[in-house]
């Protein structure tokens, strides 16, 4: 029996790419849209009722059809991002519960949503905002959405993820409205501004919302993320390796239907697994297990199919900003950075297994994920950097502070944010000794000090479209 730690070999990785074509062709998966059963049906497979048979001549065409990477445009042109390139950083997301800096646990509302945005723009390490941290409890659900999105473009420009409600149909087109309200409806044809994310129903069913959004989104030339998420021993067999067949055999049907629709327009397939907590029949982002069946998928997108890899990483079970919290983002962040994954999702910010999200554990968290990016990078093997001569011309038992070396490269080393790395003398005088207390301050200067940076006349467009669709 083969076991290698965070790593697939070539033959474990076929086996998964041919299981999950025995399962598309001979077992099917669910499409609950007559539309897109027809253009499956149009494109050779055999479709009973809801079910489609993909045979792997169709799903090898589709997988040709997606680009390796793409450019996700932002309204300040210097902060766009290519997907496919490097490592990029987007919120969190999709959780209901905010955590107060005095640590009280409450919903979210719609004024917490844009102190995340606030926060969002002023960290380095975040690459993009938007989504949905948190819950706006204080607005309809009709028009949520939409409010989210407005606070997005109100404070940042950094690229505008779409917020995370789970709709379909007209709801996803008014968010689709609202980036042309801003942008201009020529621009979404021509530019990548956001994505759809998919949530398929494990085992192999995407519902009807999620395929009229996958259409919908598609049609505006928008990409889609498509996040399996089975659970190991609830919703997908109890081993790891078969989750991480059902999760990719999935992901591959949900590839087919975006590329059938529009065939070229990117789709980011996303490790989003988890272990299923057998002894509390709930699911743990946090366990070694979910993360070694993260890199799985994530190597397997990136070495196996060429694509682009997003992740549910940077997680924890943790209910506070506690050393459980720091070990378990820490833990799971790394390895998927080292497995060369492109977009994290959920890495900022999250506590309780997605449930909640804070405002300090963000600023914490920028500080660990500029920590992965140092590591994931490795470091200078070049004929300088190996330091031969400089080793040579210094006598034995000297240091190398005044060295020309050290003076000419001393403020290239990585530094902390908001760690404290002081001696000791100087932490016991800090008027915040912790670094809970420290972020909370830090978050409060960012909140009071983050400027408007949508013009007066565009909110005002957006605002009377809100109220259009409140009607």
């Amino acid at each position: 029996m083969e076991k290698r730690p965070g790593y697939l070999s070539q033959d474990a990785m076929e086996r998964l790419h041919e299981g999950s074509l025995r399962l598309l062709e001979n077992k099917g998966v669910v499409f609950q849209s007559e539309a897109a059963c027809e253009l499956f049906r149009r494109n050779g497979a055999r479709v009973d009722g809801e079910t489609a048979y993909i045979p792997r001549a169709l799903v090898e065409a589709c997988l040709k059809q997606v680009p390796p990477a793409f450019k996700l445009t932002a309204v300040n042109d210097r902060r766009s991002v290519t997907v496919g390139e490097g490592l990029a950083i987007h919120p969190a997301g999709g959780e209901v519960f905010i955590l107060t800096a005095d640590g009280q646990r409450r919903e979210g509302v719609l004024r917490d949503y844009a102190n995340f945005q606030k926060v969002y723009q002023s960290c380095d390490n975040i690459d993009m905002t938007g989504y949905q941290p948190g819950y706006a409890s204080d607005k309809p659900p009709g028009i949520r959405g939409l409010c989210c999105l407005k606070e997005t473009m109100a404070y940042t420009d950094k690229p505008w993820l779409a917020p995370m409600d789970y709709v379909g149909g007209k709801e996803k087109e008014r968010i689709m409205d609202m980036y042309g309200v801003v942008l201009g409806d020529g621009f979404l044809k021509d530019n990548y501004v956001t994505w759809n994310v998919v949530c398929p129903e494990s085992p192999l069913k995407y519902d009807r919302k999620s395929c009229e959004s996958m259409i919908s989104f598609s049609e505006y030339n928008q990409p889609t993320a498509l996040v399996s998420a089975p659970m190991s021993g609830i919703t997908s067999p109890v081993f790891p390796y078969a989750s991480v067949l059902l999760q990719n055999t999935e992901a591959l049907a949900g590839i087919c239907l975006v590329q059938l629709i529009k065939p070229g327009i990117p789709v980011l397939p996303s490790a989003s697994l988890t272990y299923g907590n057998l002894k509390l029949a709930t699911w743990e982002c946090a366990c070694p297990d979910s993360a070694l069946m993260l890199s799985a998928a994530v190597q397997m997108y990136r070495e196996f199919y060429k694509l682009p890899a997003r992740a549910q990483t940077g997680v924890t079970s943790s209910k506070s900003i506690d050393y459980q919290a720091g070990f378990e983002t820490m833990q799971s962040l790394l390895l998927t950075a080292l497995m060369g994954v492109n977009v994290t999702s959920q890495s900022v910010g999250t506590l309780e297994n997605l449930l909640t999200v804070s405002l300090e554990k963000t600023l914490i968290d920028d500080e660990i994920i500029s920590r992965v990016r140092r590591i994931a990078s490795g470091f200078d093997t070049s004929e300088e950097a190996l330091g031969i001569k400089i080793i040579e011309d210094t006598p034995h038992g000297k240091d190398f502070l005044t060295h020309d070396s050290t003076l000419d490269h001393y403020k290239e080393g990585w530094s902390e944010s908001i760690s404290d790395w002081n001696r000791y003398e100087h932490w016991a005088r800090l008027p915040e000794r912790d670094i809970v207390p420290r972020a909370a301050a830090k978050v409060q200067e960012i909140i009071d000090s983050a400027p408007v940076l949508l013009s007066v006349g565009a909110i005002g467009d957006l605002d009377r479209y809100i109220s259009k669709c409140s009607l």
